[in-house]
């Protein structure tokens, strides 16, 4: 039986003639629901046992453990025991993940692979429904994006980690879905949960405020409200983040994620960011696809402008269908702007989520139909040995993450904190070290050298630790260091002093900000330290006296105060309307540079920000 292309068309079904007259949507196909439903089965289905494979919890997953931790024993949101520091990017993701571990009791690492494998398969679920959806009056639908989510691995490996990517897929899309469901006369209550969830893009992740911008600006397109209703809407996508956004500045007295501090969201590297999307397309052969999903994409803003243009009844309107691929060339715009990222491919997967949600699935026409087919090709050899697997070596700008946990693990699916502690090849000194730091008789402070080796030096007697512990991978050594012990952390993430540091560019994105010891010691050292320490570490002892004359002075100074001060009603206000001077502040890294330009500056002169 021929399937027509058209929805005026009605096949003949069995004992009766075809029919020209429109009949309702149920009875037109009565086949196509069925492989419809398939679309959306069968996919999910794949990645959902893709994702079960390459199941894992990286370094990074590990660093929101720590503060979930932290919560739960009653210490609040932050790292280190005494120090307000917001090291999660994924704000709901870390008050998720404590949620179900008060609720459970069970690992945190062993939940962050369940709920991230859980909500990215729902979430791609949620995308393929909504757009079966938005091409529904078209009759038979054709598989064509959906193909990339099944042949590209890091798709598949995103869907756990520990990071906060199966919740960033989930809300894209359910946020899709709702978004195709926008129509005139709804009612009100409808509009307003569909803004609110919206509005959580920014607590999902940060740069997801160009998503919720889009999403919200399609919404209010589709539904014309009135000034009032506008306002409306605003306030309910608004709300969270806002009330939120007011907390994060008097509690931590910055107004983003420190991450974003220390791996400067607002700079700029497009040289950078180019060669790291070159790095995502090229090794899976994603080129050859990229015209082939162009067309697609062009062909069905034609065909909708066309159907606007002669009001036909049920169809899709621009500004929905137009919204994700806005949403995706923003997002990927900022990717490439800032750089990338040192781990392969994850930052520029939710972009490329984006930009396929329209057309994962597409009207069956002739054209279409072409498209599948060479997708089909594609996918067959973008799978098979042909294509050689990434190699964790093979980029000078980034690293397959999951490739070299698994071979530093020995352990194909890591998935307990206990994996990581017992066997990360650089954790047994640390932890014997901690062990001896604890029955010390005196604080201690453990750093490394330049060969990576871990020593000891006395701490000062008055410090609130007896053990700090320099982290050069945050996520394992918060997870075997005690929570009243110090995790000093060597890349800014989780370290107030650290992420404020003037931007060097040498090392991988994000890694570009690195504590060197005479600050370390500045901070946690005994007065005079031995000379064998200093020597070891790399701290000439002028420099570190710089480094602590440093840190009284100036915004400095008022930047570990609003950390470490007690949080009253007056100090909580003071980081409220210094957040965003605060948030601005940079520092030299070399001591001497910064104390001249914090302490010796005239009186009445400017302060020695870096910006």
């Amino acid at each position: 039986m021929r399937t027509p292309a058209t929805p005026e068309a009605v096949p003949s079904l069995p004992g009766q003639r075809a029919s020209s007259a429109r009949l309702p949507a149920a009875e037109r196909l009565r086949w196509v629901p069925g492989w419809h439903a398939a679309l959306v089965a069968v996919p999910t289905a794949a990645l959902f046992v893709l994702g079960y494979r390459r199941r894992w919890i990286c370094d990074d997953g590990l660093i929101y453990l720590r503060p979930v931790r932290q919560i739960l024993a009653g210490n609040g949101p932050v790292f280190n025991v005494g120090e307000r520091a917001e090291s999660s990017t994924g704000t709901l993701w870390q008050w998720l993940l404590a949620l179900t571990t008060w609720v459970t009791g069970e690992d945190p690492a062993f939940l962050a692979v369940g709920l991230g494998l859980a909500l990215s398969t729902a979430g791609f679920a949620f995308a393929l429904l909504a757009t079966c959806r938005l091409h529904r009056g078209a009759g038979l639908l054709v598989p064509a994006g959906v193909f990339v989510l099944l042949a590209v691995p890091p798709f598949w490996s995103y869907m756990t980690s520990g990071l906060e990517s199966g919740l960033g897929a989930f809300w894209t899309g359910l946020s899709w879905w709702l978004l195709t469901r926008t129509r005139r006369a709804q009612e009100a209550r409808e509009t307003y949960a569909a803004a609110f969830v919206f509005g959580l893009g920014p607590l999902v992740r940060p740069d997801l405020a160009v998503v919720t911008a889009c999403f919200l600006a399609a919404q209010w397109w589709v539904l014309r409200p009135s000034r009032r209703g506008t306002a409306a809407m605003l306030a309910s996508a608004g709300a969270v983040p806002l009330a939120y956004e007011v907390f994060r500045a008097g509690y931590y007295g910055i107004l983003v994620p420190l991450p974003a501090i220390a791996k400067e969201a607002s700079a700029s590297d497009w040289g950078r960011g180019a060669g790291y999307v070159q790095e995502t397309l090229g090794p899976y052969w994603l080129w050859p696809v990229v015209p082939v999903l162009g067309a697609l994409a062009a062909l069905l803003v034609r065909r909708t402008r066309r159907e606007q243009r002669d009001r036909a009844p049920g169809r899709a309107s621009l500004a929905v269908l137009l919204a994700p691929f806005a949403a995706g060339l923003l997002l990927a715009g900022y990717v490439v702007r800032v750089g990338g990222d040192y781990m392969h491919a994850r930052m520029i997967l939710p972009a490329l989520l984006l930009l396929l949600l329209p057309v994962l699935v597409v009207p069956a026409t002739r054209f279409t139909g072409v498209a599948s087919a060479l997708l089909v090709v594609w996918l067959c050899a973008a799978v098979s040995p042909l294509r050689a697997p990434f190699d964790v070596r093979s980029t000078p700008g980034s690293f397959n993450v999951r490739s070299s946990d698994v071979e530093g693990l020995g352990d194909h699916n890591p998935v307990r904190t206990a994996t990581w502690v017992d066997n990360w090849p650089a954790l047994p000194e640390g932890r014997a070290m901690l062990a001896r730091a604890e029955r010390a008789p005196g604080p201690t402070l453990l750093y490394f050298d330049a060969e990576r080796r871990l020593h000891a030096t006395p701490m000062r007697a008055d410090s609130p630790y007896q053990v700090v512990i320099v982290g050069r991978h945050l996520g394992v050594t918060g997870a075997a260091a005690p929570l009243d012990a110090y995790v000093n952390d060597a890349w800014g993430l989780a370290s107030p002093i650290g992420a404020h540091l003037a931007l060097e560019r040498w090392s991988w994105p994000g890694h570009e900000k690195f504590l060197r010891n005479y600050w370390v010691f500045a901070q946690w050292a005994v007065e005079h330290p031995p000379q064998r320490d200093l020597l070891r570490a790399g701290a000439p002892r002028e420099a570190v006296e710089a480094a602590r004359a440093a840190l009284g002075c100036g915004e400095l100074a008022e930047l570990r105060e609003s950390v470490r001060a007690p949080l009253t009603a007056e100090r909580f206000w003071r980081n409220l309307t210094g957040a965003a001077e605060r948030t601005r502040f940079r520092f030299a890294r070399w001591p001497a540079a910064a104390q001249q330009a914090l302490c010796d500056r005239p009186a009445g002169g400017r302060s020695g920000l870096t910006r």
